[in-house]
């Protein structure tokens, strides 16, 4: 695999948009094969907002959504590779959390009828 990003871009890209957000809400769409860095750069990203510098930001491929208590408040790391309709969004609580969170969500194409009225922004990694 050619990756489009290093290591360092990642964290230098993820701390540059951690800055640029001012306050929720704001979601990212992250787009990229398997291993492109998706969570990389939301690793980097929660981990300069992070309260609680002890916390462990991990993916959350099985379980689907991560909350974090940052200093620009929650934090919502969605992994939707395996969310299959509306219902299950529902489910998860996403829709709602993006009205008034920082969402980073990975695999968005299901959510993307939904962030109409979001401001966002797309990562293609």
């Amino acid at each position: 695999m050619i990756y489009k990003y290093s290591l360092s871009d990642l964290e230098v890209m993820a701390i540059e948009y951690a800055n640029m957000v001012k306050t929720p809400p704001f979601t990212f769409l992250l787009y990229g094969d398997l291993g492109s860095g998706k969570t990389t750069f939301t690793q980097f990203f929660i981990n300069r907002l992070l309260i609680n510098k002890t916390d462990v930001v991990t993916s959350p491929t099985f379980n689907m959504v991560q909350i974090y208590e940052t200093i620009k408040g929650g934090i919502w790391h969605a992994d939707l590779y395996r969310v299959k309709n509306k219902t299950e969004l529902e489910e998860l609580g996403l829709i709602e959390a993006m009205h008034s969170n920082i969402c980073i969500i990975e695999w968005p194409k299901i959510i993307e009828p939904y962030i109409k009225n979001c401001k966002n922004k797309i990562i293609n990694f």
